[in-house]
C-alpha cells in the first residue's frame, strides 16, 4: 500500500506547535477529487466524521475528533482482530494527525484504550508500513503526555514502558522508513521526561541498558561467525546479516544518545569499550556507524549544564586517547572526515570537563592534524581537517586564562607550539589546501585576540608580502586574515609590518591603498591617538598633493588622491567606537580640530557627526552594561569604570560641541540635516541639566524674532537642497531637546506648543505638534500632559481649522498620544475630535490614514475602560444635556452619527471608520448594535454614489470574514442582491471586488446557501466562480500526483499587509484560498546535477607553477613561492594571439567582422550604399523624385517651424498588421 501522505508535511511539521489543527485538516480536505484511492478515503472518511459531529450538535474540537476516530477505529477490528486494513489506515492517520492538539487528560485516560488498538497493528506482520508509522507517530504522542506515576508500571504490564519496548523492538526492523520513524520516536520520547524532580527521563536507563547489551551481544556473535568465515562458506551470509543488526543497534544507540538529556553519564564508560571495540573491526560500515554515535555523545555531552553529573576527568582523557588511537590513513575519504568531527566534538566536551588539560594537548593536535592538509589528499579530507582545527581552536582555548593576567610560562610554551604548527602550514607542502590553511589562521587570530602579538606576527607579514603580489590568487582569503589580525593586533602594530606606502610605491615599496578598506571594516577598540598622529596628518599631505596637482590640471592622479583621503577619514568612525585612550587623545586641541573640519569641510561632516555620535553611545552602551560580558577580551583592554569616565569627560565637552553643531545644522539644507540632529541627539543624552537649560533658552531667544520674521515674509513653497528659515530650524532643534529638558521649563514648551500650532507656516505647525509626541514618550512628560489638559484641549479645539495638510499626520499623532493619557473625568474630548479622525481615514498620505485609523482604536479603548461622557461640555451642544456613561456601544453610536452627513465623503468614511472599528471590536460588541449597523450599512449597496459604495464593499468584507454565521446569514437574501447591481461596474474595480466578496461567501456558507439567494439572471457568475474552484483544486491534485511528495515545489510567497485589518480589506480570495501554487524546479535541479557530475572530491588536486621564461626558478623554500603557485593551469600569455591584425578596416574607419557560423564574408557598407544610390540615380525619373520630395519632405507648421513626416504605406502597413488582426469575441463576465 502506498503511503497516505508525507509525514513531514502534515504530521511531523518542524514548527508544529504554530501550526493550527484546522490547517492540517483542511490540507487533508483538498484531496477529495485525488485520483489515489488513498488519499482520496482520509478526505471521505473526515467529511463522514464532520458530518457526524455536526449531526450530533458537537464542536470541531480535538478532544472530539479523537473520540471520533477511536470509535471508527474500533469498526476494523472483530474480536482483536484487524478486519479493515484500509479503514484503519485511514483511521490510525487522522488520529496522528490530532493527537498533538489533545489535551494530556484526555490523552491519560484513553491510553489503555489507544494502545490495545495500536497492539495489534504494531505486531501484525501483514500491515502495511505506511499504517505501522501511523501508528509509531500516535505512540510517540500519548508517550510524551504520560505522568510520572504510569512510568513506574513495569514492562509486563500494560503501560507505557511497555509500549515503549514495543518501539524498541520496532527501531530494529527491516523496513528503513518503519525502522527510523520509531527511533525518532524514542528519542523524542527520552527529550521529554514527564513533570517531576528528576530531571531524566524514567525510562532513559532501561533503553540505554537494551541498546548496549543489544550491540555487545550482537558483536560477539559477530566475530564468532567472522572467524568461521574461511571455513564454511554459508558463513557469508550469516555475517552480512550479523553485520546488518549490529548497525541496527548502533542507530538505535545513536538516537538515545540524540536525546536532550543525553546518554547516561553511568553507561558512557561502558558504551565507549563497545564502541571502541567495534572501530577496530576491519569492516568499513561498522566503524562508520561507532563513529556517528561517538558524535552523538560528544554533541550532547557539550551541551551539558554545569549542575549536570558530568564523567571523571580521567576516565575521560582515556577516552579521548583511544579515540586518538583510532585514526585512519589520510587518503581514506570515508573514515577520515567522520574521524576528524569525532575529535571536534570529543575535545569540545573534554574542554568542558578539563580545560587546562584540552588547552595543554593541542600543540599535539596541530601536529597531528596537520598531516590530513598537505597537497595531493583529497579536498574533503582538507575541507574535514581544517574545521577540525577551527573548532579546536574555538572550544580549546579559554579566552580566562589569556586574559587572567601576565601569561605562565606554560601558557606561552603551549602558544608557541601551536603557532609554529600553524606558521608551518604557510609552507609549499600545504600549498594545495592554502585555503582552510587561512581559515585556520582567522580563527586563531579571534581566538588569542591582542594576545597573538608575537606568537603570529609572522604570518602577517607573510601573508602581506604574498597580498601584494600581482600573480597571488588567493587575495579574498588573504584580506580576510588581515581583517581577523586587524581585529586582533590593531592598526598601529599592523600599519607598522605593513606600511601603506601611498606615494611613489615601488618593487621595493610596494602600495598597500589595499588595506585602508580592511581598516575600516575591522578596526576595534584601538587607540584614537593613532588616527591623530597619523591618519590626519597623512590626509593633510595628501590634502597638499590634491592642491599642487589641481595647478597641473592631472585629473586622474587628483581622482586618486582625493580617494584615498576619503579612505582615511571613513577609519575616523573606527577609532571612535570605545577606544582605549580617550582622555589622553581627545583633548581641547583636537576637539577644536574636529569643529574646523565641522565648519569647513562640508564633504567630512557626515563622517564626523557618525564618528562622535559613535564614541558617545559606544561608552554609554558599555557602561550601561550593554555590551561586554561575552567578550573577555573587551574587558581587559578597557573596564566600565573607565567608560564612565570617558563619559564624564565627553560630558564637560558636551555643550561646546552642541554649540559647533547647532550651528552646523543652521548651515545645512534640510535633505542632509539627519545625522547632524542624531548627532545632537546623543550629545544632548549626556550634558549637564543646566547646560541643557542654558542652550534651550538661547534657543528660545532666537525662535521668537524668527517666528516674526517668517510672518511678515510670503509664505514660499520650499524647493529641495535649500537651507529652511530660522524657524524651522530651532523649532527642530525644540524638538530634539524635548526628551531631556527638566521638569521647569515643560511651561515653556507649552508655551511654544499654543503659539506654534497657530501659525500659518505648515512646517512650523508640524514640529509644534511633535512638542506633544515627544513629551508623551516619558513618564515625566506623560504627567505633565496629564496635569495641563484643559490647555492642551482648548488649544486642539481652537488650531483644528487652522491645520495645514502637511501638518494634519502630526496632529492626528499628538492626538493619539493625548487621548492615551487622557484621564475618565475628560472623555468629553473624544466626540470633539471624533469627526477629524473619521475624516482622516481618507486622507491621500498613507501614514496620516494610518493614524487617524490608530485614533479611532485609541479612542475606543478608552471609551470600553468606562467612565462618564459629559455631553454639555462638548461644544455646540445643549449647556444642559446629560452626561452618558463610556461605553463601546456608546463609542459605536457616536461614529456612526456621520452617517446622517450631506456629503458623500463624510458617509464614505464614517462607513470606513466603522469597518475598521466592527473588526477591532466585533468580539465586545452587543450583537443588537452590530445588527442595526449591517442593516444600516446594507442599504448604501443601493447608493448610487461610487465613493460610498466602495466604501461599503470595504465593510461587507470585514461583515464577511469577520462577524459569526448566524448573525450574516440573516442578511443574504438583500446582501447578495444588492451586491450584484455593482457586478457589471468596472469604474475602481466594482466588477473584480463583487467577485472576490461572492468567493468569500461560497467558501463560507456554503455553494447551496448562495445559490439560493442568487438572482436568475446572474446564476452564470456563481458557475464561474465553481467551476474556477474546480480547476483549480484539479490542477493541484494533478500536480501533487505526478510530483509525490513536494519536496520539490516551493509555495509562491503571498503578499504581506502591515496589520490584520489590511489584510481583511484589502486581500483578494487568493491570499486565503486552498490553493498552493508550486514552481517545477525538479528538472532543473536533476540537469544541474548531471552536468556538475557526482561527487568530485576524490579527485586529486593538481599544482601549477606560474611563471614566464624570463623569470627566475622557483625557490621552493622561500615562502614568496606560494604566490607563484596555483591549483588552476594557468595560460600562457605568449599563447594567446591578437585578433587586431584580422580585422578589416573601411576607409572610413569602421570595422568588418566575417560571420564565422554561416560562412558570409563582411560587406563594406560604404561601398554597397554609394553603389546603391549610383543604380538608383541613373534608373530614376527626376520628376518622380521631385514629387517624391513634395510629398514626403518637411512641411511647414506653426511658428514657422518644419514637420518632417513619418508615414508609411498603407498597403505595407496593412501586410504586417495582416497576421496580427484576428476576430476575437467580447469575453462575458
Amino acid at each position: 500500500m502506498a503511503p497516505l501522505l508525507d509525514a513531514d508535511e502534515v504530521v511531523r511539521d518542524a514548527a508544529e506547535g504554530q501550526i493550527t489543527l484546522e490547517s492540517k485538516l483542511e490540507r487533508l480536505r483538498v484531496h477529495k477529487t485525488s485520483k489515489l484511492p488513498h488519499q482520496k478515503r482520509l478526505s471521505v472518511v473526515l467529511e463522514a466524521v464532520e458530518e457526524t459531529l455536526n449531526e450530533q450538535s458537537t464542536e470541531l474540537s480535538a478532544s472530539a475528533y479523537v473520540v471520533a476516530f477511536l470509535s471508527l477505529l474500533s469498526q476494523a477490528f472483530s474480536a482483536s482482530e484487524l478486519n479493515n486494513q484500509e479503514l484503519a489506515a485511514a483511521a490510525v492517520y487522522l488520529l496522528d494527525v490530532v493527537l498533538p492538539h489533545a489535551s494530556n487528560p484526555l490523552l491519560i485516560s484513553k491510553f489503555t484504550s489507544i494502545l490495545s488498538y495500536l497492539t495489534p497493528l504494531l505486531s501484525h506482520s501483514e500491515v502495511s508500513p505506511a499504517l505501522v508509522r501511523s501508528a509509531i507517530g500516535c505512540l510517540d504522542t500519548i508517550l510524551i503526555a504520560q505522568g510520572s506515576s504510569s512510568w513506574l508500571v513495569s514492562v509486563s504490564e500494560n503501560g507505557p514502558r511497555k509500549a515503549l519496548s514495543r518501539l524498541l523492538e520496532l527501531s530494529l526492523d527491516d523496513r528503513p522508513k518503519v525502522r527510523k520513524c520509531a527511533q525518532e520516536a524514542i528519542m523524542n520520547v527520552l527529550s521529554h521526561p514527564p513533570p517531576g524532580p528528576a530531571r531524566v527521563h524514567p525510562a532513559l536507563n532501561m533503553c540505554a541498558d537494551l541498546a548496549l547489551n543489544l550491540v555487545k551481544q550482537q558483536y560477539a556473535e559477530f566475530t564468532g561467525k567472522s572467524h568461521l568465515h574461511g571455513k564454511q562458506h554459508k558463513s557469508i551470509s550469516r555475517t552480512a546479516v550479523s553485520e546488518k543488526k549490529i548497525i541496527f543497534s548502533l542507530q538505535l544507540t545513536r538516537a538515545i544518545a540524540r536525546n536532550n538529556l543525553g546518554w547516561p553519564s553511568s553507561k558512557i564508560e561502558s558504551l565507549c569499550e563497545t564502541l571502541f571495540s567495534i572501530s577496530r573491526s576491519p569492516e568499513e560500515f561498522l566503524i562508520m556507524a561507532a563513529l556517528d554515535v561517538f558524535q552523538s555523545l560528544f554533541t550532547n555531552m557539550v551541551g551539558e549544564s554545569e549542575d549536570e553529573e558530568k564523567i571523571d576527568s580521567s576516565t575521560f582523557t582515556k577516552i579521548v586517547d583511544s579515540i586518538m588511537n583510532l585514526r585512519p590513513a589520510a587518503t581514506d575519504q570515508q573514515l577520515a572526515p567522520t574521524w576528524l568531527a569525532i575529535v571536534a566534538q570529543c575535545f569540545a566536551a573534554y574542554s568542558a570537563i578539563d580545560k587546562a588539560k584540552s588547552f595543554a594537548r593541542l600543540p599535539i593536535l596541530f601536529e597531528t592534524i596537520s598531516e590530513f592538509l598537505e597537497s595531493g589528499l583529497p579536498q574533503t579530507v582538507a575541507i574535514s581537517a581544517s574545521q577540525c582545527l577551527i573548532a579546536l581552536v574555538a572550544t580549546c582555548i579559554p579566552p580566562e586564562i589569556l586574559v587572567e593576567g601576565p601569561l605562565k610560562n606554560s601558557t606561552k610554551r603551549i602558544l608557541s607550539d601551536i603557532s609554529k604548527s600553524a606558521l608551518s602550514l604557510l609552507s609549499v607542502k600545504y600549498q594545495a589546501a592554502w585555503k582552510e590553511v587561512f581559515g585556520i589562521l582567522v580563527a586563531l587570530f579571534d581566538a588569542l585576540d591582542f594576545v597573538s602579538d608575537p606568537y603570529l606576527v609572522q604570518a602577517v607579514v607573510i601573508i602581506g608580502e604574498l597580498r601584494t603580489g600581482e600573480e597571488f590568487e588567493g587575495r579574498t582569503e588573504a584580506d580576510d586574515l588581515l581583517s581577523a589580525a586587524i581585529r586582533a593586533l590593531g592598526p598601529v602594530k599592523i600599519l607598522e609590518m605593513l606600511p601603506l606606502n601611498l606615494e611613489n610605491p615601488g618593487p621595493t615599496r610596494p602600495g598597500r591603498a589595499f588595506l585602508l578598506p580592511l581598516l575600516r571594516d575591522s578596526i576595534r577598540n584601538a587607540k584614537l591617538g593613532h588616527f591623530i598622529d597619523y591618519m590626519i596628518p597623512l590626509s593633510n599631505h595628501l590634502s597638499q598633493k590634491v592642491a599642487e596637482l589641481n595647478e597641473e590640471e592631472k585629473t586622474v592622479e587628483i581622482k586618486i588622491y582625493s580617494t584615498l583621503i576619503d579612505q582615511i577619514w571613513s577609519l575616523f568612525p573606527r577609532y571612535c567606537d570605545l577606544p582605549t585612550d580617550l582622555r589622553e587623545s581627545f583633548n581641547q586641541k583636537y576637539a577644536e580640530l574636529i569643529a574646523n573640519v565641522l565648519y569647513e569641510k562640508v564633504e567630512l561632516r557626515q563622517v564626523c557627526c557618525k564618528s562622535l555620535r559613535i564614541m558617545v553611545e559606544s561608552n554609554k552602551m558599555y557602561a550601561e552594561g550593554d555590551i561586554g560580558g561575552l567578550n573577555p577580551f573587551l574587558e581587559a583592554k578597557i573596564s566600565k569604570e573607565d567608560a564612565k569616565k570617558n563619559l564624564e569627560y565627553l560630558s564637560a565637552m558636551a555643550s561646546k560641541f552642541l554649540a559647533v553643531l547647532f550651528n552646523v545644522f543652521n548651515q545645512t539644507v534640510t535633505e542632509h540635516r539627519q545625522y547632524i540632529l542624531d548627532t545632537i541627539n546623543a550629545f544632548l543624552s549626556i550634558t549637564p541639566s543646566k547646560d541643557i537649560s542654558t542652550t534651550f533658552q538661547k534657543v528660545v531667544a532666537l525662535l521668537t524674532p524668527a517666528l516674526e520674521e517668517s510672518e511678515e515674509k510670503k509664505s514660499t513653497p520650499s524647493r529641495k537642497l535649500t537651507i529652511p528659515p530660522v524657524s524651522h530650524t530651532m523649532m527642530d532643534l525644540i524638538v530634539a531637546m524635548v526628551e531631556y529638558l527638566p521638569r521647569a521649563l515643560y511651561s515653556h514648551l507649552t508655551v511654544i506648543f499654543i503659539t506654534t500650532i497657530q501659525r500659518a507656516d505648515a512646517q512650523v505647525q508640524k514640529r509644534g505638534y511633535r512638542i506633544v509626541s515627544k513629551l508623551a514618550q516619558s513618564e515625566e512628560g506623560s504627567a505633565y500632559l496629564i496635569e495641563n489638559m484643559d490647555n492642551l484641549e482648548k488649544a486642539m479645539i481652537s488650531s483644528a481649522e487652522k491645520v495645514t495638510p502637511p501638518a494634519r499626520g502630526a496632529r492626528l499623532t499628538a492626538l493619539i498620544d493625548i487621548v492615551r493619557t487622557l484621564p475618565s473625568s475628560d472623555l468629553h474630548f473624544i466626540p470633539v475630535i471624533l469627526p477629524e479622525a473619521v475624516v482622516g481615514t481618507k486622507e491621500v498620505n498613507e501614514k496620516s490614514r494610518e493614524a487617524a485609523y490608530q485614533l479611532l482604536v485609541e479612542m475606543g479603548d478608552k471609551m470600553a475602560g468606562g467612565g462618564s461622557v459629559s455631553i454639555a461640555k462638548v461644544p455646540k451642544m445643549d449647556v444642559n444635556a446629560a452626561d452618558v456613561d463610556a461605553s463601546i456601544n456608546e463609542y459605536f453610536t457616536m461614529v456612526s452619527a456621520g452617517l446622517a452627513g450631506t456629503t458623500p465623503h463624510m458617509i464614505s468614511a464614517t462607513i470606513t471608520a466603522l469597518s475598521r472599528l466592527l473588526y477591532q471590536y466585533k468580539n465586545i460588541l452587543e450583537g443588537k448594535v452590530v445588527y442595526e449597523i449591517v442593516e444600516t450599512i446594507d442599504l448604501f449597496l443601493t447608493s448610487k454614489n461610487r465613493e460610498i459604495v466602495k466604501a461599503t464593499l470595504g465593510f461587507v468584507k470585514v461583515m464577511v470574514t469577520s462577524l459569526p454565521k448566524e448573525l450574516v446569514e440573516p442578511r443574504l437574501g438583500t446582501l447578495v442582491p444588492n451586491l450584484l447591481e455593482w457586478a457589471h461596474e468596472h469604474h475602481a474595480r466594482f466588477k473584480l471586488k463583487v467577485k472576490h466578496l461572492i468567493e468569500r461567501l461560497v467558501r463560507r456558507f456554503g455553494v447551496e446557501m448562495i445559490e439560493s439567494v442568487f438572482p436568475g439572471d446572474d446564476k452564470k457568475l456563481l458557475a464561474n466562480i465553481r467551476k474556477s474552484k474546480e480547476r483549480a483544486r484539479r490542477k493541484k491534485a494533478a500536480a501533487e500526483t505526478e510530483g509525490g511528495d513536494d519536496e520539490g515545489h516551493q509555495p509562491t510567497s503571498k503578499k504581506k499587509y502591515l496589520s490584520e485589518f489590511e489584510e481583511a480589506i484589502y486581500g483578494s480570495s487568493s491570499d486565503d484560498d486552498d490553493e498552493d501554487v508550486y514552481s517545477d524546479n525538479a528538472d532543473s535541479t536533476n540537469k544541474k546535477k548531471q552536468n556538475h557530475g557526482g561527487n568530485s572530491s576524490g579527485h586529486k588536486r593538481e599544482t601549477y607553477i606560474i611563471g614566464s621564461k624570463n623569470e627566475d626558478p622557483v625557490d621552493f623554500l622561500d615562502q614568496k613561492s606560494l604566490a607563484r603557485m596555483s591549483s588552476t593551469k594557468p595560460t600562457a600569455p605568449g599563447i594567446v594571439k591578437s585578433r587586431q591584425n584580422k580585422i578589416k578596416m573601411t576607409e572610413s574607419g569602421k570595422m568588418l567582422v566575417d560571420d564565422e557560423e554561416t560562412g558570409k564574408k563582411a560587406i563594406d557598407p560604404d561601398s554597397e550604399i554609394l553603389e546603391q544610390l549610383a543604380a538608383q540615380a541613373a534608373e530614376a525619373n527626376p520628376i518622380n523624385a521631385y514629387l517624391d520630395a513634395v510629398q514626403n519632405g518637411p512641411v511647414r507648421g506653426q511658428r514657422n517651424k518644419l514637420k518632417f513626416k513619418n508615414k508609411r504605406r498603407r498597403d505595407d502597413f496593412e501586410e504586417e498588421m495582416g497576421d496580427i488582426r484576428k476576430p476575437t469575441r467580447r469575453a462575458k463576465f
